[in-house]
């Protein structure tokens, strides 16, 4: 469908209605998208981008378009019908030909185009108080039925479910799915992935070649959901966040506002909570380009086909891991701090991001009172990271503590993740562009503390 690009016109309209609209406040059930908000700005947005009561198009792509969402050939007729059944005398302002093909039961419109003078009868009659009431009871129907379905198809935001409404109103159903479709294969992601950010739903679909023709109105839908200040931040979306300030708060921001990590629901981003082997491993995977493995997993838990089975066999490839056995490699398995950070040093060290080793580096886990908790495998990637400022430890009455063993919280990994970029700008490759991701999978853990 060709759009009528007024971006300017959009964002002063959606900028003007923002304060008639509910107040943005991170959503108690983790379903729940804010309809009323949603819908009145989506009719806004069409409004400044589609055209107004009165807009017809005699010819957009074969067929007729019409009112403020531009229905499209069959959806136009439909509701012409309407406002004929609303108000009945309204017909007769209509010329005979188009009078007949409304009463016409089999009549479609898939191929109906009009001539001048139809165009101005057409348009007076949907510009009538009967066509703007009809109009609005039909944009509202039109939008629920977006949101709901956007609701299924994974969007979990006010800011995702506009962007999908703009996809769905321009491609029909069929079209937004295979749009969809396309979206998650430049993710790789599964039918259940759940979309809350928006930055990361706009940059696939710029990612994207399907739908290319009509990228200037995905980002004018872009364009138009930030003006309203739904693009939110860490700190605007959960409910369950560590006071501003706080070490675990600055770098959960940090990681989500570069989409490293997202929550477990739209509401709770669970930072006590513990981070799996196979989420580990995407992470740094994604880190790493999404690089092809020359081969599929040699682990007998992995198999092909799962969300992390590319990453894992990448990662084996590269020697980040090397699996809790020869066939075994645990990807639920909840990931220690010595762990972790032994991944982020071999991936630092696949991507010449680890540096050189500091003169003393060997010596700085002496200072723990709790060094000799440590594996031996992992002594070394401790001692880089504790050099580096990347790990921390813990004091508790007057020592410091590494927590080796320990399993690592969301909170940590965040902080771990943070650090690990912050150490790697200052290496000769000048710092890791770090592409998005999001983890949803959910785990119990304990409270946050500095790792």
């Amino acid at each position: 469908m060709k759009i009528k690009l007024r971006l300017t016109a959009c964002l002063l309209a959606l900028l003007l209605a923002a304060p008639l609209l509910c107040p943005v406040r991170a959503a108690e059930d983790s379903n729940e998208i804010h309809v009323e908000r949603v819908v009145s700005a989506l009719k806004t947005f069409f409004m400044g981008s589609e055209g107004d009561y009165g807009s017809v198009n005699p010819n957009d792509s074969g067929a007729l378009s019409v009112g403020i969402l531009q229905w499209h050939g069959v959806r136009a007729l439909g509701l012409v019908r309407r406002v004929v059944d609303a108000a009945p005398d309204l017909i007769w302002t209509l010329p005979a030909g188009m009078r007949a093909e409304i009463r016409d039961p089999d009549e479609r419109w898939d191929n109906r185009t009009l001539s001048s003078s139809e165009q101005a009868a057409l348009s007076a009659l949907l510009a009538s108080e009967a066509g703007r009431q009809t109009q609005d009871e039909l944009a509202r129907e039109d939008l629920l039925s977006y949101i709901e379905t956007g609701r299924r198809a994974g969007m979990c935001s006010d800011a995702t479910a506009f962007y999908y409404a703009s996809i769905l109103n321009q491609f029909g159903l069929g079209g937004a799915r295979t749009y969809l479709g396309k979206i998650r294969q430049t993710l790789g992601v599964g039918d259940t992935y759940s979309f809350i950010s928006l930055e990361e739903l706009h940059a696939a679909v710029r990612a994207t070649r399907y739908g290319q023709r009509y990228l200037a109105t995905r980002e004018r839908a872009y364009a138009c959901v930030q003006a309203l200040g739904w693009s939110m931040t860490g700190q605007d979306r959960f409910l369950d966040l560590p006071p501003v300030g706080s070490w675990d708060r600055t770098a959960i921001d940090y990681t989500v506002e570069r989409g490293l990590l997202c929550g477990v629901s739209p509401t709770r981003f669970d930072p006590a909570g513990t981070m799996t082997r196979a989420m580990v491993v995407t992470v740094l995977w994604r880190m790493a380009g999404e690089p092809e493995p020359a081969q599929a997993p040699a682990f007998a838990d992995v198999p092909a086909g799962k969300w992390y089975a590319g990453a894992v066999a990448w990662a084996a490839e590269a020697g980040i891991v090397q699996g809790c056995s020869q066939t075994a490699f645990a990807p639920a398995r909840a990931v220690t701090r010595e762990q972790f950070v032994t991944f982020l040093y071999r991936y630092a060290q696949w991507a010449g991001t680890a540096g050189t080793p500091e003169e003393g580096a060997a010596d700085v886990l002496a200072v723990f009172a709790d060094a000799d908790r440590a594996s031996q495998y992992a002594c070394e990637a401790l001692s880089w990271a504790v050099s580096r400022g990347i790990l921390c430890g813990e004091n508790v009455s007057g020592a410091r503590w590494l927590r080796p063993r320990m399993t690592a919280t969301r909170a940590e990994s965040a902080a771990l993740l943070m650090r690990c970029e912050e150490a790697a700008k200052q290496t000769t490759r000048g710092g890791m562009d770090l592409p998005a991701l999001t983890l949803w999978l959910p785990a119990p853990g304990r409270g946050p503390r500095d790792p």
